[in-house]
């Protein structure tokens, strides 16, 4: 569960806590909505749930003078799996994570940091970047290290500059690398996002999502049972 260490303004996350996150009801979400005046806790930076979540926990650091650039960091992990939802689709004799996937996962930890700073409001939005990859992660990795350093936090134009890379099964084995990159972090008036409730403009055909997931499963299962 989560522990705080007020005294040197560490914050670590497991994986109970990110569930409170993705799921919108955190302890933080109501502390953040009071403390911004906000209409809702979905103007607030967010997580994926699990299909899409990048870590299992997370070490979220704030005080002054650490890190790279003085201004706090973030560090995350990923537990491996062959049961991971990318390896069955991506692709089909040839399952690897894809490199998306690890740059998603860094924005995610970078949101992370920025919700828990209680510094900063507005959905997360990728604005800036670059990055360069040297390896890959296979279904028989064990473990993914993330690194965020925060370069600068502009609180009153709400932008968050930051740079860092992604390892896996070793904290030096490093196979990405994220140049100083930029999030911004936006009301949904500014990010022109219906006026409405959410049911009334997102009603998927929840009974076909099922169906072809199950489906694109059966698929995967088919082609490793009859490709050996």
């Amino acid at each position: 569960m989560e522990t705080h260490d007020e005294m040197n303004g560490v914050i670590e996350l497991e994986k109970a806590d990110l569930v409170k996150l993705y799921n919108k009801n955190h302890e933080w979400h109501k502390m953040l909505v009071d403390k911004f005046n906000l209409p809702s806790h979905s103007e607030l930076p967010s997580l994926p749930q699990p299909f899409m979540l990048g870590f299992d926990r997370a070490k979220l650091v704030f005080t002054e003078g650490t890190g790279k650039y003085g201004k706090g960091y973030a560090e995350a992990e990923l537990d491996v799996s062959p049961n991971d939802p990318w390896f069955w689709c991506h692709f089909l004799g040839d399952p690897v994570m894809p490199g998306s996937m690890g740059l998603d996962a860094f924005l995610q930890l970078t949101g992370t940091w920025s919700f828990f700073s209680a510094s900063i409001y507005g959905r997360a939005r990728a604005l800036d970047g670059n990055y360069t990859y040297n390896g890959q992660v296979f279904p028989n990795s064990k473990r993914i290290y993330y690194r965020m350093d925060v370069n600068r936090l502009l609180k009153k134009k709400r932008l968050l500059f930051f740079d860092g890379h992604l390892a896996v099964d070793e904290p030096d084995n490093i196979i990405y690398t994220f140049g100083v990159s930029k999030v911004g972090f936006f009301t949904s008036e500014e990010l022109k996002i219906p006026d409405a409730v959410v049911t009334n403009y997102y009603k998927p055909d929840w009974e076909l999502l099922k169906y072809n997931v199950i489906s694109w499963i059966e698929n995967a299962e088919k082609f490793y049972s009859t490709n050996k």
